[in-house]
């Protein structure tokens, strides 16, 4: 294999590996991106019809679509951005779904992504303080900020100063405007419920968008196009890593065992710094395989929560429609697109309505939009009405039950499997419940009716396909449904009580670091990204070149 000399190695080249990359290539760092998946071009990142949908029925047939087939996200992207899951699954009890989404290919997952960036509160790093449940983070909002402005001024992301304190401002370069129905949906919950509301702050597309460079909501279009440029990266794809192992002294990292996806053959790479950004669960899953309860060379967990304390978001989706005025009517060709700044939210946080009602910890919040989905008129049962989604995000407790395992079934180069074990707990269906409530006053304020997608969309047959989907069967959707897990591998204050320090190192395998979602020790109710890339920035600044 012709690969040139190294210092690091980075797994994985999605959004927090992008950013690790970067990093450590503008601080003259030589830098390996190990990806399990193909390099791919743009045009094959796109989305073209009829083609995709019949891929996507392709995928649902064979069965290597059949878990990633039920997130909404499949539907909208290109299929072929989502991972076979016959060649690469994953174990799980029949009582306890959880579904997991995989995007092994260079971009990862952020080829997929929504594209929502909201940053966490000062509040949201200590939350025990308040409630008095759980860890808090060992660090604070303000060691996060500058890393927090660097993605933001960096990515070109797109939002509105709203100066509310669950949200706290960030760094944009413009506005996406709302519609002028959102507009209306807003000031009705503002005036009539008091509610917070603020334009949504994020990117203006994402991957599925047919043009000739990459979005800049991809880590290709952004982080990886910036460090490329440094002449300090190359790129391994179609490798997966399966462990690595550390030096019984030291108790340093010294290898890393990759798996050649193409042919099987196990190579061992030397290495002095290792740099975790699989995704939540791939990530748990290459510690898992190093650590000495499976790896005689392995490292030491003397915290014994590896894998555990696994979180999601829990969700409720509705859809509705509201009447249309004279000023707000817009032709089949003119729908704005939905995207992670071209949207709203409803910002609750744990600042809930109705706190009499509220039998649960934490919050949540509400991402929405209006006349964004695309649907022509001709096919629009109800011609005066516009037609919107709520979907309500609400944090989940760290639960040690909720966990990721290795299971005695390997996949197809022999490489134990992860097992998944997630139940929703009452604490968070009771919050589902409250979030039902919510919704359904926030469409009642703009005069809007809850409609099932068959009551909407004026297509044969679409009742068939519909009431199967666990989006809208009424219920909030299994974990995994919304691509938001972490945890697993906390960071925390202490060894005996964490897997990782505050600098993201393993605590006695000090070269080896958790930067992608499995370091999170609460899981808070934001969409997580943009906060995963500040972590990853942060800690590779603390990494020098030696």
């Amino acid at each position: 294999m012709d690969i040139n000399p190294f210092d690091a190695i980075v797994v994985g080249s999605g959004a927090t590996g992008g950013v690790a990359t970067l990093t450590l290539a503008e601080q003259g760092i030589r830098v390996l991106v190990i990806e399990a998946g193909p390099q791919i071009k743009r045009n094959e990142a796109s989305s073209y019809e009829p083609k995709d949908t019949l891929n996507r029925l392709s995928g649902i047939i064979s069965k290597k679509h059949a878990i990633q087939s039920q997130h909404p996200g499949y539907w909208k992207n290109n299929p072929n951005l989502y991972t076979n899951e016959l060649n690469h699954p994953y174990s799980q009890s029949k009582e306890k779904p959880f579904l997991w989404t995989q995007g092994k290919q260079y971009g990862g997952r952020s080829l997929t992504w929504g594209g929502i960036t909201l940053r966490f509160s000062p509040d949201d790093f200590h939350p025990s303080k308040k409630d008095g449940y759980g860890p808090d983070w060992p660090i604070t909002y303000n060691e996060l900020s500058p890393h927090y402005d660097f993605i933001e001024k960096f990515c070109g992301i797109y939002g509105q100063k709203d100066n509310i304190e669950e949200v706290p401002n960030g760094k944009y370069i413009g506005e996406i405007p709302l519609t002028s129905n959102e507009s209306i949906f807003g000031n009705q919950v503002k005036s009539k419920l008091n509610y917070p509301f603020i334009q949504s702050r994020g990117f203006d597309r994402n991957s599925s968008v047919k043009e000739d460079q990459w979005p800049r909501s991809s880590s290709v279009g952004t982080t990886f196009k910036k460090a490329l440029s440094t002449g300090n990266v190359q790129i391994l794809s179609n490798h997966l890593v399966e462990s690595f192992e550390t030096d019984k002294i030291t108790e340093l990292a010294t290898k890393i065992i990759i798996v050649n996806l193409e042919n099987g053959q196990r190579i061992s790479l030397n290495c002095d710094l290792i740099m975790l950004c699989a995704s939540t669960i791939s990530t748990l899953r290459i510690l898992l395989n190093s650590e000495t309860k499976s790896n005689s060379s392995g490292f030491k967990d003397t915290s014994g929560n590896l894998g555990k304390y696994l979180m999601d978001h829990i969700s409720i989706c509705r859809f509705f429609s509201i009447p249309n005025t004279i000023q707000t009517k817009i032709n089949s060709n003119s729908y704005p697109d939905l995207s992670g700044a071209g949207s709203f939210f409803i910002p609750f946080g744990s600042n809930l309505p109705k706190p009499e009602s509220i039998n649960f910890l934490r919050g949540y919040g509400i991402w929405g939009a209006i006349d964004r989905l695309g649907i022509p008129k001709f096919l629009q049962k109800e011609l005066n009405s516009s037609t919107g989604f709520l979907i309500a995000h609400g944090e989940v407790l760290p639960r040690k039950e909720n966990s990721v395992t290795l299971s005695k079934r390997t996949d197809s180069w022999g490489i134990p499997i992860p097992h998944i074990e997630f139940k929703w707990s009452e604490n968070e269906l009771n919050m589902a419940k409250h979030m039902e409530s919510t919704i359904r006053d926030s469409i009642k304020a703009a005069d809007g009716k809850i409609r099932r997608m068959d009551e909407l969309i004026n297509i044969p047959y679409v009742g068939l396909f519909t009431e199967k989907s666990i989006a809208l069967s009424g219920n909030p959707p299994p974990p995994g449904y919304y691509i938001h897990e972490v945890g697993g591998a906390a960071m925390g204050f202490s060894e005996e009580e964490s897997v990782v320090n505050k600098s993201n190192q393993l605590w006695r395998c000090k070269n080896v670091l958790v930067l992608d979602g499995a370091c999170w020790p609460t899981s808070s109710w934001q969409s997580p990204t943009l906060t995963m890339m500040a972590i990853s920035r942060r800690a590779c600044l603390n990494i020098k070149k030696t």
